[in-house]
């Protein structure tokens, strides 16, 4: 079924006060959708049957975790159901958000390690932003442009672009980096220098990327999935065309150290 509303909000209701209400407003001032069970589990309503449909209606399901979440049977198969749903069907679902105790929450779910989580420090405002942002419906198609999804692995940020396929890998992984703030070399006090490339790994294919020996990650510029097999640029002129990229991708973006870049020596 094709989903209804953006978010599934998934929380313990110990939070609603302090936390889950204030960002709830903040996205109804931004018309980003949500399923909030306070809202949609009416007096005699099977309330199982409705958190089924929200799971099953919501695009993403959003992790309110926090110590009043952990070991609670309701928000604990809400979080399996999620992951399950995610792991099925290969689709970015899962979008943890730390409101408190976070070492313990991690301690206890450590899957959740792997994915890239937001704090709620940050506030209700900029989390709505940020969101409201994800999930911005899809543009109807363009000849030759498609929607590109890009998360750096280090910092978590994202930026949804609109591409023609005549672009180049180089060109996107530059427009990514400038939209993110990311830098292009390492300051970290040492006797070399070295310069950073940012490598795009479309995320069907992270897996193929991590088992790489690092002498060869060094030559990549992008991977991209495909039916046959996966395609991998070594250019920088390649075009996004060329190497397959498709509408929807989900990229993330990882620093590589760049071996074309010649450092001086300081003496």
């Amino acid at each position: 079924m094709e989903a209804v509303q953006d978010l599934f909000i998934s929380h313990a209701n110990a939070d609603k006060a302090q936390y889950v209400f204030p960002l709830a407003q903040a996205l109804k001032a931004r018309k980003v959708t949500f399923w909030l069970d306070s809202s949609e589990i009416k007096w005699g309503d099977n309330f199982v049957m409705k958190i089924n449909e929200g799971l099953r209606e919501s695009r993403f399901g959003l992790l309110c975790l926090s110590k009043n979440f952990l070991g609670r049977p309701w928000t604990e198969t809400e979080l399996s159901s999620i992951l399950a749903i995610q792991n099925s069907t290969g689709t970015k679902r899962v979008l943890p958000l730390i409101l408190n105790a976070k070492d313990e929450i991690f301690e206890r779910y450590p899957l959740l390690t792997a994915y890239s989580y937001r704090d709620f420090n940050s506030g209700p405002d900029v989390l709505a932003d940020e969101l409201a942002q994800l999930v911005k419906k899809k543009p109807k198609k363009t000849k030759g442009i498609i929607r590109v999804t890009i998360e750096s692995v280090h910092s978590g940020q994202l930026c949804n672009l609109d591409v023609s396929l005549n672009a180049s890998v180089k060109w996107l992984g530059t427009k990514a980096q400038d939209g993110m703030g990311l830098k292009d070399a390492a300051d970290v006090g040492a006797f070399l220098p070295f310069n950073i490339r940012w490598v795009l790994v479309d995320v069907k294919v992270e897996s193929d990327w991590k088992r790489l020996p690092r002498a060869e990650q060094q030559k990549i510029r992008a991977m991209v999935a495909s039916k046959e097999s996966t395609k991998i640029s070594y250019a920088d002129e390649d075009s996004l065309g060329q190497l397959g990229v498709y509408n929807g991708i989900i990229f993330h973006l990882f620093a590589i150290e760049d071996i074309s870049y010649e450092a001086t020596v300081v003496r």
